[in-house]
């Protein structure tokens, strides 16, 4: 018989609420369970998945980030003085994409998204190499973790292959490949979602599609060897969009001028603002403090969710939509997707997953800690300390919204598993139950 096999499986977009009613490899993986996510997007919390830190502590959070100095994107400026259908039309971004890429170096995630050609010269962007690599972090990961200790590892995802290709070939290289390790990432769901969370039978389709991938691997694996595991787990979910808001049209209208009194990113679900002088900085505290649309989030709960950042590299200020609330339009684009991630961590949509086919120590509520999974599973020591970014725990809730988990919770409200019958569990107690519509109140 062939090796051990241990595979790790990353589905991008994943939720609990996605799963816990409908069935997922329930005779295999019988281990089930939420996670709370992070504050923000793939380009943090995968990040955080891989490295057991959180963003404030290994550096990666938001794709894009204030540094002129650095920006790949400094050749751009030139342009700003250029009429704007010149540069802000599909072409154009096209082409400054590209040349901003090859110039760059950058091997990792490179987008620009719809930020406007102006402000590009101002950022930088996180992900310069390829994370699924040792040395991908400015920290030490799962990868680098692997490498010295020696172990074979194989990791397919997106820079080379489409899901559809993942799954066709995993099943051949569980059965034959030498390696200790398959790590597969799986983004397609994500893209669907964003599309579709509002269709059940649409939902439930997909959900049967990598069920059935990922049993041919399983299948193909246990085939082969006599010692296989096998973990799923996600980075966030996804929560279904009920509204938009134009929130950069609110801004407008308080007078200031960009870049010379602030510079804004408008995200998908939030809004960041470097200021540069007071009044810029209390004109825009007057209008997002009791914004009927979402929050003005304060250091000390941003340094509990692990996202506060001293040099003020990601934001000054950070305004954050309530869930179910897209800012649109934004710098992520026009289109009003149907579903979103990147809401407060304590809304029940959000919540990414563990799945697995062992027994999970009963504290690991937290991507953070799938870390601390794999290398126990690999009998790696590691030399990070998992420890959360402030005294009170991240994943415990806290100050957020309507409908926020209030902290732990064994009592009824809590959520629960799947109720079928292989595997069923009750999720772990550190969370707490779905709260009411967390966009209540808020103006469409």
């Amino acid at each position: 018989m062939k090796p051990p096999l241990s595979i790790y499986v990353l589905v991008d977009a994943l939720g609990w609420e996605l799963i816990r009613s409908r069935p997922f490899l329930d005779d295999v993986l019988v281990e089930k369970r939420w996670l709370v996510t992070i504050l923000g997007y793939s380009s943090g919390a995968i990040p955080s998945l891989l490295s057991g830190r959180y963003p404030g502590q290994h550096g990666h959070w938001n794709l894009f980030y204030l540094a002129p100095d650095r920006s790949p994107f400094r050749w751009t400026r030139p342009l700003r003085r250029l009429p704007g259908p010149l540069i802000e039309n599909p072409l154009a971004r096209r082409m400054i994409k590209r040349a901003s890429r090859r110039l760059s170096g950058y091997s990792g995630y490179f987008s620009i998204y719809d930020y406007p050609v102006a402000h590009l010269a101002h950022f930088d962007l996180t992900e310069k190499r390829d994370i699924y690599q040792p040395g991908g972090l400015d920290c030490r990961s799962i990868f680098d973790e692997l490498r010295d200790a020696g172990i074979r590892y194989e990791c397919y995802n997106y820079h080379a292959h489409t899901d559809a290709e993942i799954l066709a070939l995993a099943p051949g290289r569980a059965a034959e490949s030498e390696a200790r390790v398959l790590f597969l990432y799986l983004s397609g769901l994500d893209s669907y979602l964003h599309l579709h969370v509002h269709e059940p039978d649409g939902v439930t389709a997909q959900l049967a599609w990598y069920e059935a991938g990922l049993r041919r691997v399983w299948d193909a694996a246990t085939r082969a060897r006599d010692d296989v595991r096998m973990f799923v787990f996600s980075d966030h979910g996804m929560t279904p969009v009920r509204w938009t808001y134009d929130l950069a049209r609110d801004v407008a209208t308080l007078g200031l001028r960009v870049p010379d009194d602030y510079l804004p990113a408008y995200d998908s679900t939030m809004a960041r603002f470097w200021v540069w002088n007071d009044r810029a900085r209390q004109r825009l505290l007057d209008l997002l403090a009791d914004h009927p649309c979402g929050q003005l989030l304060d250091r000390a709960e941003l340094a509990r969710l692990g996202v506060w950042f001293e040099d003020g590299r990601y934001y000054h200020l950070l305004f954050l939509m309530k869930p179910g609330v897209l800012v649109c339009p934004s710098h992520m684009g026009t289109f009003r997707f149907a579903g979103m991630h990147g809401y407060h961590p304590s809304e029940p949509t959000a919540d990414a997953v563990l799945l697995a086919t062992t027994p999970i120590d009963r504290s690991v509520d937290h991507i953070t800690r799938v870390y601390d999974v794999i290398l126990d599973d690999l009998r790696i020591k590691s030399e990070v300390a998992w420890a959360a970014p402030s005294e009170a725990s991240p994943s415990t809730g806290g100050a957020g919204f309507a409908g926020a988990r209030n902290g732990p919770t064994t009592e009824a409200g809590a959520r629960n598993s799947p109720t079928n019958d292989a595997g069923a569990r009750t999720g772990p107690t550190t969370g707490a139950g779905a709260g009411t519509d967390p966009a209540n109140g808020v103006a469409a």
